[in-house]
């Protein structure tokens, strides 16, 4: 290990990411989504209208411009600016010492975006 604090599975300077890491990865996107997505679905209709609203005044956005995917995206730009997420690092700490609190959250998304990592170095 390197003067530097690592951990097992960190990738350090000399050291490319393992499968594992990309695992960790997809598994935190995964939990990060989950997240914004139970609170996306408990506002109301008239909320997430609001949030899109605002955040198209704030792009400059024309109501032309707004198609179904710019409304989502706007919608999910607001809400992750202002849901509280760990960064990746600390939600790594965290997994690891605990991954039972966290796997019920997952979606299965992760498995998908790990098997993707996979397919493109493969």
């Amino acid at each position: 290990m390197s003067s530097e604090t690592e951990r097992p599975g960190t990738p350090g300077p000399d050291r490319q990411p393992t499968p594992a890491d990309a695992e960790l990865r997809a598994k935190y996107a995964d939990f990060c989504s989950a997240q914004l997505t139970e609170i996306f679905l408990s506002l109301s209709d008239e909320r997430i209208y609001e949030i899109v609203q605002e955040e198209a005044r704030a792009q400059s956005l024309t109501p032309a411009q707004l198609g179904f995917r710019t409304m989502v995206q706007l919608a999910t730009k607001r809400m992750r600016a202002n849901v509280p997420l760990p960064d990746f690092e600390t939600w790594r700490q965290d997994y690891e010492s605990e991954p039972e609190r966290y796997d019920r959250y997952l979606m299965g998304l992760w498995k998908q975006l790990s098997e993707g990592d996979a397919t493109e170095a493969g």
